[in-house]
């Protein structure tokens, strides 16, 4: 995690910076966490937050340590600290905002991309992050209107032009998201996070068009500029963690457990039925829920 210093506490930081043994404990702790050793990374700053308790980037990093361990209780008490230390830094809450996402903390996510915006208007990491999330709930004028002012700031940034393409695709204007893909391929010393990005919208309109030869090409295009830019043996390596927890889970799932379940709910009732709602990500799992 990158934040920058505002919302910190000088004092602490500066009392961190100058002991050679928290300094090793954090960049053992960092290490830790990069390489997914969530267990050592959590102890270490669960001992650092007690030592240095208003430092806004060791509470986020202690979250991602919580939440790659599956603590994700103490994974949202984190952020929400982060949060209350640096209430001003758009970095630190566009980063907030999308761990609280990924906790399924949904109104808490949607807080941090609008503070973003708020405490630096001027922000396209935060403008494209707030038009992200609005276009996730299909709020498709609200996200014109918050790209259409990143875009007045930021003519030639690369995510918000990108964002505006894909926003195009979302409304079905392939031919105009075409122009603008392939305009923003050209450009030099384009990240390469965006070349990905870029290719693979570009192959899903191509792909729309009837052009399928091309549209094929991109996705490919895209898949190895992805592969050299994602430490997929570590993605790997977690998801394969979250498969055994999920089959641990179901194990525990016995007869007696739904048995008692379904007592403890009749003896309280509720005004609507239970429904649970799972999807793969992007398969419309939000807009049945928001119907």
């Amino acid at each position: 995690m990158t934040s920058s210093a505002k919302g910190q506490s000088p004092d602490y930081l500066a009392k961190l910076r100058r002991s050679p043994a928290a300094m090793s404990s954090w960049q053992s702790a960092m290490q830790d966490l990069k390489n997914g050793r969530h267990a050592p990374a959590l102890a270490a700053y669960r001992s650092l937050v007690q030592q240095f308790p208003g430092i806004p980037q060791l509470w986020g990093e202690l979250g991602l340590a919580a939440s790659g361990g599956l603590e994700f209780a103490q994974a949202e008490q984190a952020f929400q600290r982060a949060v209350e230390l640096a209430p001003s830094d758009p970095v630190l809450l566009v980063f907030i905002g999308w761990q609280f996402y990924h906790l399924r903390r949904l109104d808490q996510a949607f807080d941090c991309m609008k503070r973003a915006v708020a405490a630096d208007p001027s922000s396209a990491a935060a403008r494209v992050a707030l038009a992200a999330w609005l276009e996730r709930s299909r709020r498709l004028d609200e996200v014109l209107e918050c790209i259409g002012t990143g875009l007045v700031c930021h003519p030639k940034n690369a995510d918000v032009l990108y964002f505006r393409a894909f926003l195009l695709h979302r409304k079905g204007k392939e031919g105009e998201a075409e122009t603008a893909l392939r305009d923003l391929l050209k450009t030099e010393s384009l990240p390469t996070n965006v070349q990905a990005d870029a290719n693979h919208l570009l192959g899903e309109v191509l792909d729309a068009l009837g052009q399928y030869a091309e549209a094929l090409a991109c996705l490919g295009k895209a898949k190895a500029i992805r592969r050299k830019i994602e430490d997929t043996p570590r993605m790997e390596q977690y998801y394969e963690k979250m498969e055994r927890a999920r089959r641990e889970l179901l194990a525990q799932l016995t007869p007696e457990t739904l048995r008692r379940w379904r007592g403890e709910a009749d003896s309280s009732p509720c005004p609507h039925p239970l429904a649970f709602l799972g999807g793969a990500a992007r398969s419309g799992t939000t807009l049945i829920e928001q119907i």
